[in-house]
């Protein structure tokens, strides 16, 4: 025997018994089918929002001209800051090495850069330094002027990828 919510015994098989398992049944498959029943009126709402292609508006034009602007501007940054990469990397003295951390300097400041090239990352620029560091300290170079240039342009990067006011005392890792 088999006890219902409201307390009244009905036997397994019984009418009651299989009508009540049919409307567990239905509720189930009305419940299952409730998220695609909701879904349905925002995926027309959404899909009213989108113009068809010709019909951009201005602002969407403009925008879409500062993107590509912007990225043709990173893709010559990101030339630039590898040529300077080459140029560090061939450095023989500290004269040739100050020269290039210069250089990365005046390319990460100017025309409002402030930042490393996209698809340049900060470990990779950094790992590429210390490894000619480490070449350069074996022949008694890398002097204090060439450390402070560098830590400078590091403190810099570091800087530069910290949000506005996030650097109150932080430690600066790296």
């Amino acid at each position: 025997m088999a006890h219902d919510a409201v307390g009244i015994t009905t036997k397994p098989g019984s009418k009651a018994a299989l009508s009540k398992q049919a409307g567990i049944k239905r509720r189930d498959a009305f419940l299952a089918a409730l998220p695609i029943l909701a879904m349905r009126p925002l995926a027309t709402l959404a899909l009213s929002e989108y113009l068809p292609p010709g019909e951009e508006t201005q602002e969407f034009k403009s925008l879409d001209q500062r993107a590509t602007e912007f990225k043709r501007k990173q893709l010559s940054y990101k030339k630039k800051w590898e040529e300077l990469t080459d140029k560090f990397a061939a450095a023989r003295d500290d004269e040739e090495a100050m020269a290039s951390l210069k250089a990365f300097q005046n390319a990460f400041f100017e025309e409002g850069n402030a930042n490393l090239p996209e698809g340049v990352s900060r470990d990779a620029f950094l790992r590429t330094i210390r490894r000619k560091q480490k070449d350069l300290e074996a022949k008694d170079q890398w002097q204090k002027p060439v450390r402070m240039r560098f830590l400078d342009l590091k403190t810099a990067i570091d800087q530069s990828r910290r949000p506005k006011g996030m650097n109150d005392g932080a430690p600066v890792m790296g």
